[in-house]
């Protein structure tokens, strides 16, 4: 196999990937060197293990949605109908993304009840969502149920990904996101 030249970021991008689609512990070293095109002697010297390499995946993604779909939450100048739309949007485009749903979640549900490596990255990334969701509710709701409302919220989305990922049927997650759009319409 020919050594092809890529920066670390391809690496990540590249290995998301395959992480999304094999999961953690069912992604070997050799599947991530043949995804990127690069030696497994070379992917070793951008990242010392599977887990290291797993982390900064994890934080990538966090900081992709943090920037590119939480942020939009903080955007004032739109109206929170605005806001949700575009937020909606960018997630649907994300998880629906050749229907590999979300690579967190699919990280919770394979390592958390096993192993706590990855455990503050998760963590962070709900807690980042939240966050963004009682913003755009906030002037719907009282901030004593904006967590509540926050977490019904990514319970359904998530759990309309793992249902859009078993039938291989984006409408669930569509019909989800749309449930979400709808609560900024009650009160």
């Amino acid at each position: 196999m020919p050594i092809i030249k890529t920066t670390k970021e391809e690496i990540i991008w590249k290995s998301l990937q395959v992480f999304r689609k094999q999961g953690y512990y069912r992604t070997s070293m050799a599947d991530l060197a043949t995804a990127t095109g690069l030696t497994k002697g070379v992917f070793y010297h951008h990242f010392s293990s599977k887990e290291e390499l797993m982390k900064t995946v994890l934080q990538a993604m966090i900081q992709w949605f943090d920037e590119k779909v939480f942020s939009v939450a903080y955007q004032t100048t739109l109206s929170p109908q605005e806001r949700i739309d575009k937020m909606t949007e960018k997630a649907y485009k994300a998880f629906t993304n050749e229907l590999g749903g979300c690579l967190i979640a699919n990280t919770v549900l394979e390592t958390a009840h096993v192993e706590e490596t990855f455990l503050e990255e998760l963590k962070l990334f709900f807690q980042l969502w939240e966050k963004a969701i009682a913003k755009v509710f906030e002037e719907k709701y009282a901030p004593q149920v904006l967590p509540e409302i926050a977490q019904q919220i990514i319970a359904d989305i998530e759990g309309s990904i793992v249902l859009m990922q078993l039938h291989k049927n984006p409408e669930y997650l569509q019909k989800a996101l749309h449930r979400t759009r709808k609560l900024l319409d009650r009160i």
